[in-house]
């Protein structure tokens, strides 16, 4: 199905040349495609059922029965306008049904149909083409129901219903590629069109026997570190496979995990955390008129702005602001502040164009301070609510010299 997908999006015409002869390539091209896509497949279930995993074993308790989406819609990083219609407007039964289908089912259940290639190779593909050639029709219609397509398929709806309710960058875009590997592809034997002699075709031979090989010893690479991750989902421990930590302990694996090709997922809190509130640090600069708010772009600021839609761009400056109502290390804010008081035209850069910024020049004062906020009521003509936190608040004052 992909690969029709594909070929009707951007192929091009597949007429061999003229006097050619179509000729069964090397087993290794065809290794090394089934190993390719495999690949891409293994990295969906893994990160989809180590994403669910993780919720589950050491998540909050939110994720079991069910409420995590009461306040995901307000409290996520970079909500977009989206999110503001699904936290108001759904209600509480539905967003447990809905949270049913993305957790259980899409992160727990479901990726467990990716592995469906796992019945139709090897020995089980025996068990398998018997099956499809049975007389009875319910058993070939089992035999025949694409599990690869139909989990890529329920998993994407998943992601898509993430993309559209909030800024995730290019998270989910890249989850899509590997799905639609997931989805399985043509079935039949590679062939090469065998032309007249010369150079270009000797270079044609060479770099098939070349590419194949390395793309087999490209994906063998990348998934030694990967082994500790599988053990971990296995087991629910990295060390409780010694094949897994031989592997690990391999000088090759290390250089791989180096490039980030492994990774432990039992390592990624993030997955597992539910955060229940949202309070934001809120910039304020005095040109000459008292303390005056100044939003970052896209930074949930000012209670009557809208928010952003930003996916697939990063808006990285804004996001780690997201994490200092979290309680992480403000020092970066520090800085921040410091250069904004000396001037500095490129820091000034990473705000929003209004009145501060075209007096920036002639700032006296910038300071912090830490809000708590809700989404506002339908009919209020904002989009946010907002109530100062005293106790947590951080002000910082320059004289610009």
């Amino acid at each position: 199905l992909a690969g029709r997908v594909w070929r009707a999006v951007w192929g091009r015409s597949t007429a061999p040349p003229q006097g050619a002869v179509a000729e069964p390539v090397e087993a290794v091209v065809d290794w090394s495609r089934a190993c390719a896509e495999l690949s891409l497949t293994m990295a969906a279930f893994r990160l989809f059922l180590a994403a669910g995993l993780l919720k589950f074993r050491r998540g909050s308790e939110c994720w079991k029965d069910h409420t995590c989406l009461y306040d995901h819609f307000e409290t996520q990083p970079m909500p977009n306008p989206v999110a503001w219609y699904f936290h108001t407007y759904i209600p509480h039964p539905v967003l447990r049904v809905i949270q049913w289908f993305a957790i259980d089912m899409c992160e727990y259940w479901v990726p467990w149909l990716l592995l469906g290639f796992v019945v139709s190779t090897g020995p089980l593909g025996l068990l398998h083409r018997r099956l499809a050639e049975h007389p009875a029709s319910c058993v070939r219609a089992v035999a025949a129901f694409p599990a690869r397509c139909v989990g890529a398929a329920v998993v994407m709806a998943f992601v898509f219903g993430m993309f559209s309710t909030g800024n995730y960058a290019f998270l989910h875009p890249l989850c899509v590629v590997a799905l639609v590997a997931s989805m399985g592809t043509d079935r039949g034997a590679p062939v090469s069109w065998q032309t007249c002699g010369g150079r270009p075709a000797l270079a044609r031979l060479w770099y098939r026997r070349v590419a194949a090989p390395g793309v087999l010893g490209l994906c063998v690479f990348a998934f030694l570190p990967s082994l500790r991750a599988y053990a971990w989902l296995a087991y629910g421990d990295e060390d409780a496979s010694g094949a897994a930590n031989w592997a690990g302990d391999l000088r090759l694996a290390q250089q791989a995990a180096g490039l980030n090709l492994g990774i432990a997922y039992n390592r990624h809190a993030y997955f597992a955390g539910a955060v229940h509130k949202r309070n934001e640090i809120v910039l304020f600069a005095d040109v000459g008129d008292g303390l005056v708010e100044v939003d970052i772009p896209c930074k949930v600021g000012r209670v009557d702005r809208r928010p952003c839609f930003t996916s697939p761009l990063h808006r990285r400056f804004a996001w780690q602001w997201w994490f200092l109502g979290l309680g992480r290390d403000p020092s970066f804010v520090y800085k921040f502040l410091s250069h904004l008081c000396q001037g500095d035209p490129d820091v000034w850069n990473a705000v929003e164009p209004g009145e501060v910024f075209d007096r920036r020049h002639s700032v006296r004062e910038v300071a912090i301070e830490m809000y708590s906020y809700h989404y506002a009521k339908p009919g209020k003509g904002v989009w946010w609510t907002r109530e100062r936190l005293p106790m947590r608040q951080s002000r910082l004052c320059h004289e610009r010299r």
